[in-house]
């Protein structure tokens, strides 16, 4: 291959795989591997989420590759394109993500699209550029022997359901003995594939370079499309082929391409070097490949060689590299002599993180600490704008509060004091990085909030500095104080105790602080500075995180006194007559670290002598007793205070006093008392003991010896020398002014944001999507609580356990229902998923043999975030419980005007194992601190109520190949797990049938068989024996799919050595034409054999009419989706549509379902199950002989305008 070759300087290229989690990362290592060895190239980085904009920012790439698209992450991905000389897009996913792509792709200067049919949607500038292969996992020589290969059919994909279908024609057509190897992994979204080889094991997976060793070892390799249901605005299928055809290709393999596009001519030539056909041909195309040994190795050699002269990725890369060199050349470099200011530039913008602010909760020094600093960084032309961000408890429920200016913003957060990471905070936080326009992250304290939100900032290209006001880095426990109210010096003395102290002080279980720790050590790394008041805090840090940020920023903190307020005046010097007591100031916060019991001895040891003591600050209220019994005339409680008050509560004390029991960092109590003349008493501990010079400023005892303070008061009040040696130091010592605190801060700010600017989106950039979270930063986790010790697996089942009954302290409160009919009330079940079967569209009652997976949202704007959702299952008398799990609905937010509305989301799957058979009806509770709000009818599904007999078998067309005797002795249907139409069971197709039936005595001993028998065909699957209750039952659950609806007689058949006999069950199963359930039937239902039905000309609110399925029993279809309610007759229950002539009509009878906001809307209760959505036959609908008839509690109304509303929305058909 000739690569492009230029003068200019080789290219330096940053590549990043845009979705962080994915599965393909083998074709980002191709491109890196394809670009390390372009000679147009010099540097290619492989970037992370976490580290792509920061290295961006460090050092400017030529190229910034984004590899994937439909990203959750747009609003990183412009900050990164905004960072490079050239930004290009190269998707993978189309044309199924093309809709989302092409939203991205706007901030990219290249777009380049792997399906050419997508094309259009990315306008004139976009290319195409197919996938492709690469020598570094598939190049493998063709075998030439064809005794070699161990396979004689290949196929890996996923389990879409037009492949399963197609590999069941083919298997179908084919020897039983065709040694077959055949992968169809499925997920959360797709049916578990029923193959008719059900010898195949095919849930397996296995990674590209396996793949590549098992197409080379393989005769044939089948490649299928895949088709599956589209979202608005996608495509259902591409026109370019996957990059599977190259790989296999390099592999060695010989292809066959079922329904191949013709598009797939333009690599390789049909019938020379692949081989394609129809589906309908496939069984004939594979037998003559494999009767071809020689002819079919010379294809693959033919492929491989094509392959090798035109479709690795060095070709495609030669391609991208090539327009980077046509942009530069049409592109005019910007000027590097440009440094002019922009015009109206605003002030950076500065987001603090803490745990408080001032006049929300009670706090102390850091909450008055933040205020003056902010309201000195504001000041001035040349100032910062700065904006807080802090956790809040307000109305029984935390939100995270936004405060810029003058307004505040509230929004909901779940409890995040135990958190190590919270996607819901983490978008949260991503969302005012981006929206707010923040320059620089200062921490002040991570309390309440997930210790993951600097890796946020990080990650967005944000400096971080956080300030060392404790050690909440390192122990929950911030004061570091053990569970014996001592300073445990972890540093110094190890982490042997650390399980022993938070086991008993918070009942913490083993390992908790080490999980806490390990997350640390890994986000300091997203920390550019650290600031402290004094260098033995900072080194103390680093001393337990050798990760911590190199970088240090030692700045004295300032008091809380008025901003710009001055030194005091000093005191005139005392001689030991000038007062008869010596007046000692407690200042601050009274609590046992700060030596609150301390204090309570030191009071009654110095009973007698001339000492009074003033408290001056909050009383803990576990300790307001034992104080309030000893004041007097010796110990005066002042309480709070404000902080303009200090001067003046302290102008006639001598000493003060700070006895804290924990190495604090800078204690702002000692600046006030130097300020104001008095002679400090400190322990000599952490930052006090390393500001006080011990006889020079002040005095020194050891923590927690109420003895030694005695003593040193004692001196003072004895040793006028002393006390005027300490007072004149005292008057020579200068503090830190707000103002140079503030310009010391500032120059660090300046500093950060000058090396990594923020590239901040225009203002007028589209809405983007706000879901980075620390999983996709790379920081995966056993559990996100670092107090749980349960280990959360990949893929484990994230089954909601069923109970019986709420907690007791749950189950106590009293309900409040949510009517309907409220219409401040919204709710949805926007997504359900049976049986790994997603259902389309609003549904009704449906199947669960195995598992029910549902998300929904509820909104109420009045209401304060639930503390817990539930689920509550009603069958009968029997009433069963299931946890929810909170979900965010990014798209509520726009929808009703507030990102509270974000938080509306919740998701279950429920095991139906243990249920009741029959009909479940789900309700919605909501767990408040006063009450549970309930809402009833959300969802409905009928279980089976007993176990599946065996593995998931298909229903295999027609009558088993062996003589069938039918006996007159009937077996009996024991259970089914079906919804139930008129009686009659009905199977939706792709859906699960779970059937068992008890045998007449005398049956057989051999393989049952269940047999399907009606006028549109005949089926039948392998059953699993068993005996329960002395009599033998035989069960299957078997998949219908591709069965022709309509009603058939079940039974069962025993083989034996002749044949095999036959017994009925005299039960009929209905199979509906389409995944919803409905019944057709020849017999008039009940609600229609009355004398006389009222006719309304009430029309339907049509949302939809689109073409529908063609079956057998309806012909060509029309799919209707709407709603419609008449008042005064209670509630809907069902739909009838009729048609055809007298003696042949036909009658369907089909379900409603629940339709929250047409309930709100009318303002009806009733109206609650308005819903529905049919399948009509389109020639009823033409030749004039449809009716369509509405069935309420209190009687049936006929609807003749609902014919003709429906035709006149037909659309035409295909």
């Amino acid at each position: 291959m000739p690569p492009s070759r230029s003068a200019r300087a080789p290219l330096s290229v940053l590549l990043l795989d845009t979705e962080p989690r994915t599965s393909n990362a083998y074709i980002a290592l191709a491109v890196a591997d394809a670009l390390a060895r372009h000679p147009a190239v010099a540097r290619v980085v492989r970037a992370t989420h976490a580290d792509a904009v920061a290295l961006a920012q460090d050092a400017r790439f030529d190229l910034v590759l984004a590899l994937g698209g439909a990203s959750r992450h747009h609003a990183l991905l412009r900050r990164l394109c905004a960072l490079a000389g050239t930004s290009a897009l190269w998707t993978t996913e189309d044309p199924y993500l093309a809709a989302a792509n092409a939203r991205l792709a706007g901030c990219f200067d290249l777009v380049f699209t792997n399906d050419r049919g997508s094309l259009p949607r990315y306008g004139a500038g976009a290319r195409h550029l197919p996938l492709a292969a690469t020598t570094l996992f598939q190049d493998l020589p063709v075998l030439r022997d064809d005794a070699a290969y161990r396979y004689d059919l290949l196929f890996v994909g996923t389990a879409w359901p037009n492949r399963v279908a197609t590999l069941n024609r083919i298997l179908a057509g084919l020897p039983r003995d065709l040694k077959a190897k055949i992968a169809l992994p499925a997920n959360a979204y797709l049916a578990p594939p029923v193959l008719v080889r059900d010898d195949l094991v095919v849930d397996w997976r296995c990674g590209n370079a396996d793949f590549a060793r098992l197409a080379h070892a393989s005769r044939v390799v089948l490649t299928l499309p895949r088709v599956f249901t589209a979202g608005a605005g996608e495509a259902a299928s591409g026109t370019t082929p996957p990059p599977r055809l190259f790989e296999v290709a390099l592999a060695g393999g010989a292809q066959l391409v079922v329904g191949a596009d013709p598009e797939t001519f333009a690599y390789y030539a049909p019938d020379r070097e692949i081989r394609a056909c129809a589906e309908e041909d496939a069984v004939e195309a594979l037998a003559a490949l494999l009767a071809d040994p020689e002819g079919r190795i010379a294809m693959a050699e033919r492929a491989r060689a094509r392959t090798l002269a035109g479709h690795l990725y060095d070709h495609r890369v030669d391609v991208i590299l090539r327009a980077v060199r046509e942009r530069e050349t049409a592109t005019a470099p910007p000027s590097a002599n440009d440094t002019s200011p922009l015009p109206g530039a605003r002030k950076p913008r500065l987001l603090f993180v803490t745990h408080n602010r001032a006049g929300r909760r009670q706090g102390g020094g850091v909450e008055f600490y933040q205020e003056q600093l902010a309201d000195a960084l504001d000041a001035g032309l040349d100032g910062f704008e700065v904006l807080f961000l802090y956790p809040s408890f307000e109305e029984d429920a935390w939100v995270l509060r936004l405060d810029e200016g003058e307004t505040s913003e509230a929004l909901p957060i779940p409890p995040a004091e135990r958190l190590l990471a919270s996607p819901e905070i983490e978008a949260l936080v991503e969302r005012i990085l981006v929206e707010r326009r923040i320059d620089l992250v200062h921490v002040h304290h991570l309390l309440g909030l997930p210790l993951s939100l600097p890796t946020i900032a990080r990650a967005h290209g944000v400096p971080v500095v956080m300030q060392l006001h404790d050690f909440f880095l390192i122990c929950s426990r911030f004061t570091l104080m053990n569970q014996h109210g001592v300073f445990c010096d972890v540093v110094h003395r190890g982490e042997r105790a650390c399980d022993g102290c938070l086991s008993s002080t918070e009942g913490l279980p083993p390992g908790s602080k080490a999980r806490r720790d390990g997350f640390v050590a890994r986000m300091l790394g997203s920390v550019d500075a650290l600031v402290a008041s004094t260098p033995a805090t900072a080194a103390y840090v680093r001393a337990f995180y050798p990760e911590a940020p190199a970088r240090v920023a030692v700045i004295e903190m300032i008091d809380a006194g008025p901003a710009g307020s001055g030194p005091g005046a000093p005191l005139p010097a005392r001689g030991p007559d000038a007062r008869p007591a010596l007046r000692v100031a407690v200042l601050g916060n009274v609590v046992d670290h700060k030596g609150a019991r301390t204090l309570l001895e030191l009071v009654r040891i110095t009973e007698g002598e001339a000492i009074v003591f003033e408290v001056l600050g909050y009383v803990e209220s576990y300790l307001v007793a034992a104080f309030e019994a000893m004041a007097g005339e010796r110990l005066h409680l002042r309480g709070g205070y404000a902080r303009d008050e200090v001067p003046e509560l302290l102008a006639g004390c001598d000493v003060s006093l700070h006895l804290s029991l924990w190495p604090e960092t800078y204690m702002i109590s000692l600046t006030e008392a130097w300020r104001a003349g008095l002679i400090p008493i400190v322990t000599d501990l952490g930052a006090p003991g390393e500001r006080v010079t011990q006889g020079v400023d002040g005095l020194k005892v050891p923590p927690g010896d109420a003895g030694a303070v005695r003593q040193a008061l004692r001196r003072l009040a004895h040793d006028p020398d002393l006390v005027a040696a300490l007072r004149a130091a005292i008057r020579q010592k200068t503090f830190p002014t707000v103002a140079g605190h503030a310009a010391a801060l500032g120059a660090l700010y300046r500093e950060l944001i000058a090396a990594r600017p923020v590239p901040h989106a225009v203002p007028d950039a589209p809405a983007a999507p706000f879901t980075l979270s620390a999983l996709d930063l790379g920081l995966r986790l056993n559990n996100p609580d670092w107090t749980d010790p349960t280990i959360v697996w990949d893929g484990t089942d994230e089954t909601s356990a069923i109970v019986d009954a709420l907690p007791p302290a749950v189950a106590l409160l009293p309900e409040r229902p949510l009517v309907p009919d409220d219409p401040t009330l919204f709710w949805e079940i926007a997504d359900l998923v049976a049986d790994g079967q997603r259902l389309p569209g609003r549904i009704g009652a449906c199947a669960a043999g195995d598992s029910l997976s549902l998300r929904g949202w509820l909104w109420r704007p009045d209401a304060a975030r639930p503390i817990q959702t539930w689920l509550r299952l009603r069958s009968g008398a029997a009433t069963r419980f299931v946890a929810a799990l909170p979900e965010r609905r990014p798209e509520l937010a726009g929808r009703f005007g507030t990102g509270r509305a974000e938080q509306a989301g919740f998701a279950a799957r429920i095991r139906t194992a243990g249920l009741v058979a029959g009909l479940h009806t789900v309700d919605l509770v909501q767990v408040f601190s006063d009450h549970l709000a309930v809402a009833e009818g959300v969802a409905r599904f009928t279980a089976a109520g007993f176990a599946p007999p065996g593995p998931v078998t298909p229903w295999r067309p027609g009558l088993p190949d062996f003589a069938l005797r039918r006996n007159a002795v009937r077996a009996v249907v024991t259970g089914h797990g079906l919804p139930l139409v008129e009686g009659v069971p009905v199977a939706r197709q792709g859906g699960l049938t779970r059937i068992e039936v008890a045998l007449p005595a005398g049956a057989g001993t051999g393989q049952p068989v269940l047999v399907l028998e009606g006028p549109q065909g005949a089926a039948w699957t392998r059953a699993v024996g068993r005996e329960q209750d002395g009599t033998v039952r035989a069960g299957a659950e078997a998949q219908a799919r591709d069965l022709a609806p309509g009603p058939y007689r079940l039974s069962v058949a025993i083989e034996d050595d002749r044949g095999a006999e036959l017994f009925e069950t005299g039960a009929t199963l209905f199979v509906a034409p389409s995944t919803r359930a409905c019944l057709v039937t020849a017999a008039a239902p009940p609600a229609l054999r009355r004398a006389w039905i009222p006719k309304l000309r009430t029309r339907p609110n049509l949302d939809a009419v689109v073409t529908g399925e063609t079956s057998d029993l309806l012909g060509p279809t029309v799919a209707v989706s709407g709603w419609c309610f008449v008042p005064g007759r209670g509630r809907p229950l069902a739909w009838i549509a009729r048609w055809g002539a007298r003696g042949q009509r036909r009658y369907m009878v089909a379900e409603c379902f629940a339709r929250q906001d047409v309930a709100a809307h009318l303002k009806e209760a009733n109206a609650l199950n308005a819903g529905f959505e049919i399948l009509l036959p389109r020639e009823a609908i033409r030749d004039g002989m449809l009716r369509v008839f509405q069935v309420y509690e209190r009687g049936t109304v006929a609807l003749p305008g609902f014919p003709g509303h429906v035709a006149g929305m037909m659309p035409d058909p295909a």
